[in-house]
């Protein structure tokens, strides 16, 4: 590739992120188009592979930041831990197990950007900030569960994968819960509960550890997530009554 290009084409895309970063509302792509002095056709593919990656989102017609920029590149101890490490660190003493905040970073991709740690010293310890595929993580089979597009990254999964996640979605629907049985690590086991804003679910929360240790359990940790989580005012209808 012509050098003179590839810098072109990178600074595009670092100009598309900052454009959009310091917008108050959605930017449209014409919007981007005149800030950047660019012509829309050569802003459109950069601007769908930046979709695609999760740096981006749309929303009424514009671009926002996406999941992957706040994940990937955000300093640690910022957004969703922020928001959530308290009730993190409730679930994690009351269960004694690894808790972990994910979230869903592009199409096929969950992070997880925040940890608490277990009572144990036989436990799960997740790597933070590294892309991982949304199959068969407990957290990914949440969000797929609950994302009406779902077909193409299912066309994309492990064949085995994606059945056994067809046989669930209807209990991880109705429950709220999804669960990992030694698919990722022989010996890991994992329940994820969904955190809420306004009705939206923007995260995962798991309770995870060996399975010869919570495999009788991973329900119970569920409930006990999701009652802390409501109790936070993020459950799927927000605070309730005390």
């Amino acid at each position: 590739m012509d050098p003179v290009a590839e810098h072109r084409t990178v600074s595009r895309v670092v100009g598309i992120l900052e454009v959009v970063a310091r917008a108050r509302r959605p930017v449209p792509l014409s919007v981007l188009a005149a800030q950047l002095d660019a012509p829309k056709s050569s802003l459109h593919g950069l601007v769908g592979g930046l979709l695609h990656r999760g740096y981006l989102s749309e929303i009424d017609g514009g671009y926002r930041l996406g999941a992957g920029a706040h994940a990937l590149l955000a300093p640690a101890g910022s957004s969703l831990p922020l928001l959530l490490g308290e009730s993190c660190a409730e679930i994690a003493v009351r269960t004694g197990e690894t808790v972990t905040l994910a979230t869903r970073v592009g199409d096929r991709s969950v992070v997880y950007v925040h940890s608490e740690p277990s009572a144990f010293e036989v436990c799960y310890r997740p790597r933070l900030r590294e892309r991982r595929p949304i199959l068969p993580t407990s957290a990914g089979k949440l969000f797929l569960a609950h994302d009406d597009d779902r077909d193409s990254v299912l066309a994309r999964a492990d064949e085995d994968h994606r059945r056994r996640f067809l046989t669930e979605i209807d209990s991880i629907r109705a429950s709220g819960m999804a669960f990992n049985r030694g698919e990722t690590v022989s010996d890991l086991g994992a329940v994820a509960v969904g955190v809420y804003e306004d009705d939206r679910l923007t995260a995962g929360i798991t309770i995870a550890g060996p399975l010869t240790r919570v495999a009788e359990r991973l329900e119970y940790f569920g409930g006990l997530a999701q009652e802390v989580l409501t109790a936070d005012g993020f459950s799927r209808h927000g605070r309730q009554p005390s």
